[in-house]
């Protein structure tokens, strides 16, 4: 057990012993919402680290869906040359756009 819940429940048992039985309810409802602010605490945390460690991709659905035209059009008007530099420009702006993070 970490030891701030430890303590928590510590001072909740010692309460209970110098109050007596009849307080059970309040220090229970007290103890709970502690620990359940000690969890929210923790779970925001966790949440912030990974989120500033993830970085999203630029190979995504939204980006693929302007890769495919951009392909497309410089196939059918340019032949194979104009495939190739379409790759080689799409291939540039992902490179720049991961750099960039």
């Amino acid at each position: 057990m970490e030891p701030n819940a430890s303590s928590e429940l510590e001072a909740t048992v010692a309460a209970r012993r110098e109050l007596g039985p009849a307080h059970d309810d309040e220090l229970i409802a007290g103890f709970l919402d502690r620990i359940g602010k000690e969890i929210d605490r923790r779970v925001d945390e966790r949440v912030a680290k990974n989120t500033a460690t993830r970085h999203g991709s630029t190979i995504n659905p939204a980006n693929l869906g302007v890769c495919i035209p951009i392909i497309a059009i410089a196939g059918a008007f340019g032949g194979f040359p104009g495939l190739i530099v379409a790759f080689v420009a799409l291939a540039f702006v992902c490179v720049l756009a991961e750099t960039r993070r």
